[in-house]
């Protein structure tokens, strides 16, 4: 039986070696590639320099994401603050009860946490879920304050009130439709102990992974988003966006931003969404850090309809290009190769339509000739970030990876230029 077990061990970690070779390979030949594209780009300098760069850009995340260990980050596993959970609600009466009973079976001292859930003028029953949940969690010995609003004044008027109502030293906001894991408030506080870090983000699994094509397809952008793009961002101490998923925050230094935060205007405009990324980059501008919890785990429940995914993403990007302006102007003062990564995924990302529209129309009408080697590229940058998914996972569904980094490339980059022209528009969106 040892013996068996032996060789098991052994099948798998040679398989898992493969893997990894394959991975590199895969790296090797991209860039290969991007060179001898330079030729078919008719030795066009900027689009040759920008195939090239964006795909150093994202294997780079990959590499500096291996070198974040969270382990070297200064951290005390014996500190204990007291922890207020908030939850912002808006007609979430299928998921709200389980998000607050998940909180409330959390493996912290009863004493030193308590929940803090906003209802939002809610028209479903989520205040009578909110309520239900309230007298479970009483016989837990855990204290819920419900607060109920008649009318929507908006997520991030909630996210406010609920650091308002709390006197704990660390607050973390969890959607109403996302479910913590019971140690996550261990392993958000421990990163608290140094003084410099005002946010961690933890890391959020899709709950609803295996409804759907797209629900698949956002399971491994997901982790791929927080495993690789968030560990390389932690690693300079600068995330960049602590997702409302599940992530905590000095309530003292969050109070120093609350109020510019709370009424933020963007081309006069007041801003209704993007209020994570919005409030991470205050608490940046301030000089503090933001870092990335992996173990901290929630799991959300993500869009199953296209219609409702289009529109999240619509939101999401106008976010990120009102954010990353704003993120430019104090960006350059962290540290040099995070400002330098950061502003060149600004360039690559804005730039990516016109890449796309010049290598998949212009090229082939002006020239005759296929893309191929454009083609082929993409395919292989998407069974880059399958694979990487799978090396860390083992999960089967690694090959909905390629799906989704080859539909974001094709057709859900499109979004970015309406995003742009859009940006005053304060609609929610999916709401």
């Amino acid at each position: 039986m040892k013996q068996l077990t032996a060789k098991i061990k052994t099948f798998h970690k040679e398989r898992g070696l493969s893997t990894w070779m394959i991975f590199y390979l895969l790296v090797y030949l991209v860039l290969v590639i991007k060179f001898v594209t330079f030729q078919e780009l008719d030795n066009n300098f900027l689009f040759g320099v920008y195939s090239i760069a964006v795909s150093v850009f994202i294997l780079s995340r990959f590499a500096l994401a291996y070198l974040y260990d969270p382990k070297g980050i200064l951290t005390d596993e014996n500190y204990e603050p007291t922890v207020s959970f908030g939850i912002p609600v808006k007609n979430e009466e299928d998921n709200v009860r389980e998000t607050i009973l998940r909180i409330a079976q959390s493996d912290y001292p009863r004493d030193k946490f308590d929940i803090i859930a906003v209802n939002d003028g809610s028209t479903d029953n989520s205040l009578e879920e909110m309520r239900a949940a309230k007298a479970i969690a009483s016989g837990y010995g855990v204290k819920v304050k419900i607060i109920n609003w008649k009318v929507n004044r908006g997520k991030r008027e909630g996210m406010a009130e609920a650091v308002r109502q709390s006197t704990s030293d660390i607050i973390v906001f969890v959607d109403s439709d996302s479910f913590v894991e019971r140690d996550a408030a261990r392993a958000f506080v421990k990163y608290f102990s140094d003084p410099r870090v005002a946010a961690v983000a933890g890391h959020a699994y899709v709950a609803n992974a295996d409804v759907n094509t797209l629900t698949k397809m956002q399971a491994v952008r997901y982790y791929v988003a927080f495993k690789a793009y968030k560990a390389a961002e932690a690693l300079f101490g600068s995330v960049t966006c602590c997702s409302g998923c599940s992530s905590a925050y000095r309530r003292e230094y969050v109070l120093q931003v609350l109020e510019p935060w709370l009424y933020q205007k963007f081309m006069g405009v007041r801003c209704t969404y993007g209020d994570d990324r919005s409030l991470t980059n205050f608490l940046l501008k301030k000089g503090y850090k933001t870092i990335f919890a992996p173990e901290a785990i929630a799991h959300t429940i993500v869009p199953e309809t296209m219609k409702q995914f289009l529109r999240q993403q619509l939101r999401w990007k106008k976010s990120w290009v009102r954010e990353s302006l704003k993120a430019g102007g104090f960006m350059w003062k962290r540290n040099p190769l995070m400002a330098l990564s950061f502003y060149l995924g600004i360039f690559l990302t804005l730039m990516a339509p016109v890449v796309v529209a010049r290598a998949m129309i212009w090229y082939p009408y002006a020239t005759g000739r296929f893309p191929f080697y454009y083609i082929i590229g993409i395919f292989l940058m998407a069974l880059i970030y399958g694979l990487y998914y799978f090396l860390h996972t083992k999960d089967r569904n690694w090959v909905y990876g390629i799906i989704f980094t080859t539909f974001y490339t094709l057709i859900l980059m499109w979004q970015l230029p309406y995003a742009i022209a859009t940006i005053r528009d304060p609609k929610w969106g999916t709401r």
